[in-house]
This record gives structure tokens, sequence and C-alpha cells, in this order.
């Protein structure tokens, strides 16, 4: 059984051998609408140009399919309901032609791929037994032995494939419903707001695209850098934090071993204490922050220790819309059973009087912008610098050599948006 996972419709072509593997795929099909005469007149310029992105990015997908031993297909939606719909999350090469490019890809004379048709499951309902349509299976692309033959010929590797800037870098979600993993992508009408944002993350795509950045672990590609702003609950002013790059699903251990920046060893630059920090740069307290460690609650009966586990604790209560009732899932393994949850909350509240009611107010997506505006702003003025930097959340990657710079844009910028002077560890 064939293990799937979703088409990605933004990958093109970086290296010269794979444009020139595409190209040769690109003039057979020319060949085959030629002596089939499956057109009747020659594509207007702008129909090519999606016609022949349609080509690389099929091409593109089933090579990464074909290198990476988790899968062996993609699934993608065929229907007319979804290639017709307009969307701005949606790319050109899932358009209305798609379907006709896949039967000649898929035709025995070119056998570049195979196609596993998707079907719609049916349920019968009612007293008058009527009959509807359910959650079905999307059609499969896996490579056909033409492509495989080629894949192995110009010797492709998963450096020779990068995003495109074609994905939409701005994403608005709708608030997430019970049950749903992810919420749904909500379409938006630009403003001048959108427009600034997008900007930003297109200069920072820019940036990264043409950076000097390895990565040697195996089945990882470094030309995964694509970043998308990511908004939550239906409004630009919840979270907004940076999503994509290949470097944010690769465990820590894993990204000091095989990443490097301008061939030197990375460094993680990562801002300590950062929520805690805007809750009282939002409070307006910024000159009655305890000193020391704000997570360390052993002057009220809680040891060090538990440090771990209380991080935990209050990072539940900042993105929670009430006060748990029970430990976070983690927690407990650092915290003895002899303090409660309630023990915690009440020391926490002794510690951080001032900010406790802003804690306990579902403010965690508001921060997440504000922290995300920071490090959108540590980003851009990195790049001035001449710094490549990888975002992750709160904190970034840069070339070891590049630490201490790193370090100082990321307490001006901290500083110039709250008043706060943060840590910074690296």
């Amino acid at each position: 059984m064939e293990t799937a996972r979703a088409f990605n419709p933004f990958l093109i072509a970086k290296s010269d051998k794979l444009k020139k593997l595409i190209k040769e795929v690109q003039q057979q099909i020319d060949g085959y609408e030629a002596y089939y005469q499956t057109r009747q007149r020659a594509r207007r310029t702008a129909d090519q140009q999606t016609h022949e992105r349609m080509i690389e990015a099929i091409v593109c997908d089933l090579c990464l399919v074909h290198l990476d031993p988790q899968y062996d297909a993609v699934h993608l939606p065929l229907s007319n309901k979804v290639l017709r719909k307009a969307s701005r999350y949606k790319s050109s090469v899932l358009g209305k032609t798609l379907p006709d490019l896949l039967r000649i890809m898929t035709a025995p004379e070119m056998d570049f791929v195979v196609l596993t048709k998707g079907h719609k499951n049916f349920s019968i309902i009612g007293q008058d037994l009527n009959v509807v349509p359910t959650e079905g299976v999307q059609s499969t692309l896996a490579p056909g032995p033409k492509l495989l033959s080629r894949l192995d010929r110009f010797a492709i590797t998963q450096h020779d494939i990068a995003c495109s800037d074609e994905d939409e870098p701005i994403v608005l979600r709708s608030v997430k419903m019970p049950g749903q993993e992810v919420a749904k992508a909500v379409e938006y009408t630009d403003i001048p707001k959108t427009d600034k944002l997008r900007a930003e993350m297109n200069s920072i795509n820019a940036y990264l695209a043409q950076a000097d950045v390895s990565c040697k672990r195996h089945n990882t590609n470094p030309n995964d850098r694509y970043l998308r702003r990511i908004f939550n609950n239906d409004s630009f002013d919840q979270g907004g934090r940076l999503y994509g790059g290949f470097w944010q699903r690769l465990m820590s251990e894993n990204r000091y071993e095989h990443i490097r920046i301008n061939k030197d060893m990375i460094a993680e630059c990562d801002y300590g204490q950062m929520s805690i920090l805007l809750m009282y740069a939002e409070a307006k307290a910024q000159e009655q922050i305890p000193e020391g460690d704000l997570y360390d609650l052993n002057a009220y009966g809680i040891p060090h220790e538990c440090r771990p586990g209380i991080k935990k604790v209050m990072q539940a209560i900042i993105n929670s819309p009430d006060i748990p009732k029970r430990l976070p899932k983690g927690a407990r393994k650092h915290i003895p059973a002899r303090i409660s949850l309630k023990d915690i909350l009440t020391a926490i509240e002794q510690q951080h009087p001032i900010i406790f009611p802003l804690m306990t107010s579902n403010l965690g997506m508001q921060l997440f912008r504000k922290e995300s505006d920071i490090l959108v702003k540590v980003l851009l003025t990195l790049q001035k610098h001449d710094v490549v930097a990888l975002p992750i959340h709160d904190a970034v990657l840069v070339a070891d050599e590049d630490r201490e710079t790193a370090i100082r844009v990321m307490k001006d910028v901290f500083q110039e948006h709250t008043g706060i002077t943060p840590k910074v560890t690296s």
C-alpha cells in the first residue's frame, strides 16, 4: 500500500541539471500533443507559462517523493470544484488544465507519472434514502518508469529543488474548532497593513533564498527555506509566528551537527523569558520586573528544581482561555507529588502580582503577535548587517562569527519595542 503526502505545487528547479531534465519532459509532452493533435491552436503566452509551471512542479515533487523513503506518492485534488476555485493560497499549478496534462504524462507512450484516481464515498441517510457524498480519497501521483530513469541519469538530489515565491507568505487562519487539528485558511482583502506584512516577508524570503546555508543531514533539503507568517483566530492582531524552513523541523542537536551558514558552525541566539517580559511591557510595568530568574519560585516554597515544570505551567496559563485545572502535559515529572497546581498558581501570583491578571486573560495569541513583530524586525535588521539568520519563533540561528552582532541587534530591537533590555542566551 502506497504512503502519500500532500502535493506541493510551489516547488521549482534550482539546478541546471534539473532544469535540463524538465526541458526533456516538456519536449516529449510537446511531441505527444503534436502527434495526437490534442490541441487545435497554440496556447496563449500566459497559458503556456502555466503549462510549463505545472510540468516543473509535478516533476520536482515526484523527485522529492522518490528521494524520501517515508513516501512513495503525493495526493492532490483533481475535482473541478477545487481546480476552478480562486484563492490567494492556491498555486496556479492547481488549475483547470491540470487533469489534461496528467492524462498525457500518464499515457502509456509517456509513462512519466503513475496516477491512481481518487473517489468519493457515499452514505444513504433519512427515510427518503437520500444519497449524500462523504469524505473520499484523493488521487495520487507517483513517479513513472521514464521519470525514474531520468532521475538516475541526471543524478538528481534534494539540493536541486527549491521553493518558489508564489506561495502566499501572509496566512490568516480561522478560529480553531473543537477536534480540528489545524484551523482553516481564511480569504482576506489586502489593505496597507497586509501589503506591509507581505513586503517584509518577501524581503526575508528573498534574502534567505540566496544565502549560503547548507545541511548535510540525510533526507533534508537545505533549499527548503520559504517562510510564511501565520495569523490566528481570524485576526491580524493575533499570532503571526513564522513557519517553514527545514531547520524548524530538526532537533536541536541535529541543527548544530549538520547546519552550516557561510560554511561556519551555527550559534542559536535565544530570547530568555520573552513572554513574561512582554506582559510586563503590556502592563507598562517595565520598572517593576523582579530581579533574577522570572521562573524561579523558590522564595514561595517551590524548589528551583521545579523550574521546567513551572515554565510549562506559566505557558499553559498564558495560552489557555481558562486557568488550567490540572498540570500541563510533561510538567509533573519536574514537580514533586506534594506540590499541587494550586500551590504553583499561588506562588506565580505572589511572584508576579502585577501581570498575573494578564496571564489569566487568554493573551497568548496577542503576545505571539508582539513576539513575531520583534523577530521580523530582528531579521530585517540583521539583513542590513549582512547577517543570515534562520528564525525559530523567539530565537535565531546565525553563523558563529555573527553571534555577537545577532545578540546586540536582538537586545536593541526588543528594547525599542518594549522599553526592556532582555537577556539573550547563545
